[in-house]
C-alpha cells in the first residue's frame, strides 16, 4: 500500500511540476528559425556549428513523427543503418554507451532500413542548399535536435558529439540535423506546417 501511495504521489508531483521542469530545461514552443538563430543557440549549448544541417519542408512532418528529440541514428562506412536500441520502445539513453563502444571490429544489428544516402537526400544546409557528400568515415552519427528543446541539447546532443570525437577506436563523422521550422522554406509550405503543428 505504501509503495502504491508513493507511486501515485510521484506521478502527481511530476504532473504538477511539468511547467517548472519545462522552464528549468528551457523547453519552449517551436518558432521559425534561421541560420543566425540556430547558430547562436548551438554555440550557447556548446555544439560544433560546422556540421549542422536542416530538413526540407517536404520531409519535416514525417521526420518529426519518426523520432523523439533529441535522438540519434548510426550508420556504418557503407551507409547501412545500425540499430543501437534493444527494442522499439527503448529511449535514446543507449547512445551514451553505444557511441564510445563503436569499433570496426564489432558486429552490429543492421536491419533493412533507410540508407545514409537516402537520409542525407532529405537534408539541406542552413541556407537551404543541397548537401555535398559527407567526409569518409568509419561510422556516421546523425543527431536530431531542435532549438526549442533547450538544455536537453547540452545534456544529450553535446555529450553525444563529444563522445564521438573522443572515440579513438574509429573515425565517427557527426551530422547534426536541426528539426526546427526553417525561415528559408517556402512561406506557403511553412504556414501549412505551422497550422498542422498547432492542430
Amino acid at each position: 500500500m505504501r509503495i502504491k501511495l508513493l507511486g501515485i504521489c510521484s506521478i502527481l508531483l511530476l504532473v504538477a511540476c511539468q511547467p517548472i521542469l519545462l522552464k528549468m530545461y528551457g523547453i519552449k514552443d517551436p518558432d521559425i528559425e534561421n541560420e543566425a538563430s540556430i547558430t547562436k543557440k548551438a554555440l550557447k549549448f556548446g555544439l560544433d556549428t560546422s556540421n549542422i544541417v536542416t530538413v526540407t519542408s517536404k520531409e519535416f512532418i514525417s521526420e518529426l513523427r519518426k523520432r523523439g528529440i533529441p535522438e540519434g541514428g548510426v550508420y556504418d562506412r557503407y551507409g547501412k543503418y545500425i540499430e543501437y536500441k534493444q527494442s522499439d520502445t527503448a529511449c535514446n539513453a543507449g547512445l551514451f554507451q553505444f557511441i564510445p563502444a563503436l569499433n570496426l571490429a564489432n558486429q552490429y544489428n543492421q536491419p533493412d532500413s533507410a540508407s545514409l544516402s537516402s537520409e542525407l537526400s532529405k537534408f539541406r544546409d542552413l541556407k537551404g542548399n543541397i548537401l555535398g557528400a559527407p567526409e569518409p568515415a568509419d561510422f556516421y552519427l546523425l543527431l536530431y535536435w531542435t532549438v526549442w528543446t533547450g538544455k536537453l541539447n547540452k545534456d544529450h546532443v553535446k555529450i553525444w558529439e563529444d563522445l564521438a570525437r573522443d572515440n579513438k577506436n574509429c573515425k565517427i563523422e557527426v551530422i547534426k540535423v536541426n528539426l526546427d521550422i526553417q525561415e528559408y522554406w517556402d512561406k506557403e509550405e511553412r504556414d501549412k506546417i505551422i497550422e498542422f503543428i498547432r492542430k
